[in-house]
């Protein structure tokens, strides 16, 4: 009789109901696809490869205006990338304990059901 007693108790058989754990589904960041900026064609005026220019004024503060908004462009690309990056992080680790939670609410021990 003690025997059938304990093996019921460790089955979980006997006792209140044990509360089913409140599994929260984690929710898929929204897809984005984010556009590099493009930057601006240098002015044939200007040789890079010995830094120097034969341009008017007009041409470099042109030029300088250009890639002074590809800068800024270029840090926000790179922003909303992180931000991105981060959100689909955020997401498989929610989606990992999602997963943890509900092989526990299930009973499951080891992760692999044999029968």
């Amino acid at each position: 009789m003690k025997l059938a007693a304990i093996l019921l108790l460790v089955a979980g058989q006997t006792g209140p109901e044990q509360p089913v754990a409140d599994c929260r589904v984690p929710q898929v960041p929204a897809v984005a696809r984010f556009t590099k900026p493009v930057r601006p064609n240098v002015p044939a005026c200007i040789d890079e490869a010995r830094n120097r220019h034969n341009c008017r004024a007009a041409v470099i503060t042109t030029y300088n205006g250009q890639m002074e908004k590809y800068g800024r462009d270029f840090d926000r690309y790179v922003t909303e990338m992180n931000d991105y990056v981060g959100a689909l992080n955020r997401y498989v680790d929610e989606a990992s304990r999602y997963s943890v939670c509900e092989r526990d609410a299930a009973g499951i021990v080891s992760g692999v059901i044999t029968g």
